[in-house]
C-alpha cells in the first residue's frame, strides 16, 4: 500500500471515528440524542470525512493540474441522459431485490425516494469522492478491478462500524452481516460505473439514489436475501467486463 492510500485511510478513519465516537459518548451520557442539531453536525461531518480527506490530500500532494481534473470530475454532470436512467434502474433493482425474498419491506411510498434524493447527496453521496474517486483508482493501479472492489468494500463497511452504536441511525437497525454483503454487492456496481464513465459525479449520484431507495425498501435482519443483491452486483460487473473484452477483441481483430 503506497503512502497516498495510507494517508487517506489513516486520516479518514481517525477523523470520522473521533466525530462519531464523540457522538456515541454524548448520547451515552444523555447530553444529546440522534436527530438533534448537535448530533447531526457530528454525524454529517463524520460522514463527509472521506471526501474532505481525499480533496485535502489531492490539494496537498497532487499537481495543480491533477487537482483541477479531480475537482472537475466531482462536479461534472455532463453525461448522456441514458446513464442517469441506468443509474436509477440499477439502484432500484439493488434495493428492491431483497423484498422478493423477505429481506426488506416497502415502508414508504416510492415517491419518498425522490424527495430524499437531494438530502442523500450529502447524507452518503459525497463519500464517493473518497471511496471511488481516490481509493478505488489508487488500488486499481496495483490490483485487478475485482480485488480492488473487494478491498474497498471491506474497508468501507468497517468504516461504518461506529454507526451500530448510535441509536437512531439506519445502520443500528440492520444486521451487520447483511450490511457487509450489501456493501460488497453494490461496490461491484460502483466499480462498473466508475470504470465505464471515469466519473466521480456519477458514483456520487448512484450512492444518493441507493440511500434514497433504501429509505423506502428497508432491510430487515434476514441475511440470505441480501445475496440476491450480491448476485446482481457481480452480474453487472461481469457483463461490463465481457462487453469491454468484446469491444477490445473487435478493435484488435
Amino acid at each position: 500500500m503506497n503512502n497516498d492510500m495510507k494517508r487517506y485511510l489513516i486520516c479518514t478513519f481517525i477523523f470520522t471515528w473521533i466525530l462519531w465516537g464523540l457522538l456515541i459518548s454524548l448520547i451515552k451520557w444523555d447530553i444529546t440524542t440522534f436527530g438533534t442539531p448537535l448530533a447531526m453536525i457530528l454525524f454529517v461531518f463524520g460522514g463527509i470525512m472521506p471526501a474532505i480527506i481525499a480533496i485535502s490530500l489531492k490539494k496537498k500532494y497532487g499537481s495543480k493540474e491533477e487537482f483541477r481534473v479531480f475537482i472537475k470530475n466531482i462536479v461534472n454532470a455532463k453525461h448522456h441522459f441514458a446513464w442517469y436512467i441506468l443509474l436509477i434502474v440499477l439502484a432500484f433493482i439493488s434495493c428492491y431485490l431483497p423484498t422478493l425474498f423477505g429481506g426488506a419491506t416497502m415502508q414508504k411510498p416510492l415517491y419518498v425516494a425522490l424527495f430524499n434524493f437531494p438530502m442523500m447527496i450529502i447524507g452518503g453521496g459525497v463519500e464517493e469522492i473518497g471511496w471511488r474517486g481516490f481509493l478505488q483508482p489508487a488500488l486499481q493501479k496495483r490490483f485487478s478491478s475485482f480485488l480492488s472492489t473487494m478491498i474497498v468494500s471491506i474497508i468501507w463497511a468497517v468504516w461504518h462500524l461506529p454507526l451500530w452504536f448510535i441509536p437512531g441511525t439506519n445502520q443500528s437497525q440492520i444486521n451487520f452481516i447483511y450490511f457487509i454483503i450489501t456493501i460488497i454487492a453494490v461496490s461491484f456496481i460502483y466499480t462498473t460505473i466508475y470504470n465505464a464513465t471515469k466519473s466521480i459525479f456519477m458514483c456520487l449520484v448512484f450512492h444518493a439514489l441507493m440511500n434514497s431507495f433504501w429509505s423506502v425498501y428497508v432491510p430487515n435482519d434476514k441475511i440470505l436475501p441480501a445475496c440476491s443483491t450480491l448476485i446482481f452486483g457481480i452480474c453487472v460487473f461481469i457483463v461490463y467486463k465481457l462487453v469491454i473484452k468484446r469491444k477490445s477483441t473487435l478493435l484488435t481483430g
